[in-house]
């Protein structure tokens, strides 16, 4: 039982941040080059709350963001595919 509480508060947690992070703005998914780099770090600033049941909050911060900067760029890529067309 008493494994359950903390497996609980780190669910709750987790949820309210994914929750929230639905919660942007609808232009920043349109329009993901109107978006500076330090915009897209304050996204993640509330993983740095994993602090508080213990994990690295900075590190995983980090990984996030690292993770979505590579999303971006294959976006990015994908889109001038998209523009170019395929090589034939």
């Amino acid at each position: 039982m008493k494994a359950m509480l903390p497996l609980t508060f780190i669910v709750i947690i987790f949820s309210t941040i994914v929750l929230s992070s639905g919660c942007q703005k609808k232009t920043a998914a349109t329009n993901p080059k109107s978006q500076s780099e330090t915009e897209l770090r304050d996204n993640t600033k509330p993983l740095q709350a994993a602090d508080l049941i213990g994990y690295d909050g900075t590190k995983l911060r980090k990984s996030v963001d690292r993770i979505r900067e590579a999303n971006d760029k294959h976006h990015q890529e994908a889109e001038k595919m998209v523009e170019t067309g395929p090589d034939q």
